[in-house]
């Protein structure tokens, strides 16, 4: 597959290709000029190749725009940087009073080549007034053409579609996507593939080939397409069928290019980041409500952000912004697609279950079955029936003999469908989620935030014709921790609260770690200014996130060829087992509980692609969507302790890892240099623990001190 270039890079290189070209374009914008290049790099390089054309304006977004208009009334094309779309408010009188009415105003057709460019949308803890998604405001103004980048289209095709129009148009692009790559060679993954469609290449649809069935279809742009391409992920994991539609273009809207594909969609979904109410999903929806209505099984569904403002915190920004779980909810509160014939699901006039009701519960259109389902029990079986198919708990984990409970996602007596998530079960890595074998009624055995041990079941499912009366409800103090409950007597609970079930992880860990590891730790101060400075010029140059953190984790990679014994492991009749490639274990604190995800071997990712990986991983842990898989086979970790302050901090040892950096804040100090003169520097007290039994004082000495040469070259 080819290697794919950052969408910032994308963007960037279809601004020089442009300005190539055309001998009359210009560039306005604030601190647009190299060497900043923008506020997000992406006309770097542009000033520099053409110091005429290229200018770095005063902070007044009506003023540029302005110029931008007089400009475009002289022949000439103009691009327009808005830093952040939020300004874009503070041009609105320029665009509907001037650019867009100039096309038509003075008694024949003028072309107005203006593209407004407007950075959008949340994610990056920018807070209220740099992270919304305005699109909805320039809706409907005539001679207006919106649009806005996805990692599914080529920004110099959409730019040369905006421009090929001699109409003002606006491109938003959402920042979240500056550092992601884009999606190439009709691929997403090994699963998902994409095609263009419609006029200009104006849609992008991203679907599964060997899918069957009706499918869901999700329209959804800019950086709403990733969240949409993961819901529909995990409801392939649910047994739907969801494609994912992202045009380039979001007004006038291109229904054209969805017609055939409206026909046999079990439904429609509109995802958007804006807040709701007369916005871009409204219009779609209208559109294809007058138009395209006899395709249509049931109303054009809206799911947007909440009607609130931004947060900066990052967990209550998430809590606003619209997500991959709101997505995956509206599809899953879809009804299931009936069961039909033909290749997009049957017959446009094949039977549905009504719009609003969800399978299993009163009101729905059973589909009938036919054969009989292997897990059913027969007839004569009765007793098999009442105990039911286990919820079991799979060994996920190999270094837990137990693990938590943390929360039933079904009730007791709800309905379930095979291969819907019914638990929560949390090992000492991370949170899986358990999900129903086959369709029944959820019984529970075992309450929240009790411990369960691997292989033990935890609950059934029963078929519905054989469901007892409900259990006494589960959840109470004594059945969730009932070693704090008396054996004999009262009942009385003893004094104290128990410690939430993340917390008694992290102390499973932390105990078997200084029970069984003989720890020695060893710390230098390292002169990080050159670092520093290396990763400010990677970020420039790759355009991803790349910090102190990154260039450690890459140093540390490197150095597993010289030190192999720090990225060994003792098993436990004392054998040591190499690690043939670096895999770099970090700490990732959300608050809730703190997780130790791994970059598998690192040595083998460039800088940008393991700041992309480190990017990843962390919103993952966000989102509560880490898996074991995401943890396992680390071999050494890299413990982040960077508060501010914190100068020296002892990492504790995962079992199964020989040792753990830790990264510390970083601090200014004044040096002598060696002429007898003074200087700043940048340092951190790197701090080794090592397992003593693999490791002696100095070997880590030694590392250290390597360590320190590669930072500082």
């Amino acid at each position: 597959m080819t290697r794919a270039e950052r969408v910032s890079r994308n963007l960037n290189r279809a601004l020089h290709a442009l300005f190539a070209a055309d001998e009359r374009a210009w560039l306005l914008g604030e601190d647009v000029a190299d060497p900043y290049g923008g506020a997000f790099k992406v006309t770097q390089g542009l000033s520099t190749a053409y110091p005429d054309r290229v200018l770095s304006t005063p902070l007044s977004e009506n003023g540029i725009t302005g110029v931008a208009g007089g400009l475009a009334l002289c022949g000439d094309t103009v691009i327009v940087e808005i830093m952040f779309g939020d300004f874009a408010g503070l041009a609105f009188d320029p665009i509907l009073n001037l650019i867009t009415k100039s096309v038509a105003m003075y008694g024949e057709r003028t072309p107005m080549r203006v593209v407004i460019r407007c950075p959008v949308g949340g994610g990056r803890g920018y807070g209220a007034t740099h992270s919304q998604s305005p699109q909805k405001h320039f809706i409907g103004i005539p001679h207006l053409a919106l649009y806005e980048l996805s990692p599914l289209h080529d920004a110099a095709d959409v730019l040369a579609a905006a421009l090929r129009r001699d109409e003002p148009a606006m491109l938003f692009e959402d920042k979240i996507l500056y550092t992601q790559r884009r999606y190439v060679d009709g691929r997403v993954d090994d699963r998902l593939a994409f095609e263009s469609r419609g006029a200009d290449g104006n849609w992008a649809r991203v679907h599964d080939p060997d899918a069957t069935g009706a499918p869901t279809l999700v329209i959804a742009p800019g950086g709403v397409a990733n969240r949409a391409i993961a819901a529909a992920t995990r409801a392939a994991e649910r047994g739907r069928t969801v494609e994912v539609l992202v045009p380039a273009r979001l007004y006038p809207v291109d229904v054209d290019g969805l017609r055939d594909l409206l026909d046999g969609a079990h439904g429609v979904i509109v995802a958007e980041e804006s807040t709701a109410g007369g916005t871009w999903g409204s219009e779609v929806a209208a559109r294809l409500h007058a138009e395209a209505w006899p395709l249509l099984r049931g109303p054009v569904e809206l799911v947007s952000s909440a009607d609130r403002v931004i947060p900066s915190a990052p967990h209550l920004e998430q809590a606003v912004l619209l997500g991959t779980d709101a997505i995956l909810d509206r599809i899953m509160r879809l009804p299931a697609a009936p069961v039909t014939t033909g290749d997009r699901g049957g017959p446009a006039d094949a039977p549905a279950t009504p719009a609003g009701v969800s399978p299993g519960v009163p009101g729905a259109v059973p589909v009938p079955r036919t054969d009989p389902s292997p897990v059913d029990p027969p007839p004569s079986a009765p007793t098999t029936a009442q105990a039911g198919v286990p919820v079991d708990v799979p060994r996920l984990n190999p270094n837990d003999d137990s693990y938590v409970l943390l929360e039933w996602l079904v009730a007791d007596g709800a309905t379930v469908e095979a291969g819907e998530p019914v638990a929560a079960v949390e090992t000492s890595k991370a949170i899986e989620e358990l999900a129903a074998t086959r369709a029944g009624v959820l019984r529970q055995d075992v309450a929240a935030g009790a411990d369960c041990a691997p292989g033990a079941p935890i609950g059934r499912i029963l078929p519905e014709s054989a469901v007892p009366a409900p259990p006494e409800p589960l959840g109470s103090p004594a059945a969730a921790y009932p070693e704090q409950v008396e054996a004999v007597g009262t009942r009385t609970a003893t004094p104290g609260r128990p410690l939430p079930p993340a917390q008694r992880r992290i102390a499973d860990v932390v105990s078997t770690s200084h029970r069984e590891i003989p720890v020695a730790f060893t710390a230098v101060r390292v002169d990080v200014t050159a670092a520093l400075a290396y990763a400010r010029r990677a970020a420039d140059e790759t355009g991803a996130t790349v910090g102190l953190t990154e260039v450690v984790i890459a140093a540390v990679a490197a150095l597993h060829e010289r030190f192999g014994a720090l990225y060994a492991r003792l098993t436990g009749d004392g054998l040591v087992v190499d690690a043939e490639a670096p895999s770099i274990g970090l700490t990732v604190d959300v608050g809730t509980g703190l997780f130790l995800p791994v970059i598998r071997d690192a040595a083998g990712l460039d800088l940008g692609d393991l700041a992309d990986a480190v990017v990843a991983l962390r919103m993952k842990a966000l989102r509560g969507r880490l898996r074991e898989e995401d943890m396992a086979g680390m071999n050494f970790l890299v413990a982040l302790n960077d508060t501010p302050g914190v100068t020296v901090s002892r990492p504790i040892i995962p079992p199964g890892v020989t040792c753990a950096l830790s990264v510390p804040d970083v601090h200014r100090e004044v040096v002598l240099d060696g002429d007898g003169g003074v200087r700043e520097r940048a340092v951190a007290d790197l701090g080794l623990a090592y397992d003593h039994r693999l490791v002696n004082g100095a070997q880590a000495g030694a590392y250290l001190a390597a360590l320190g040469e590669v930072l500082q070259r």
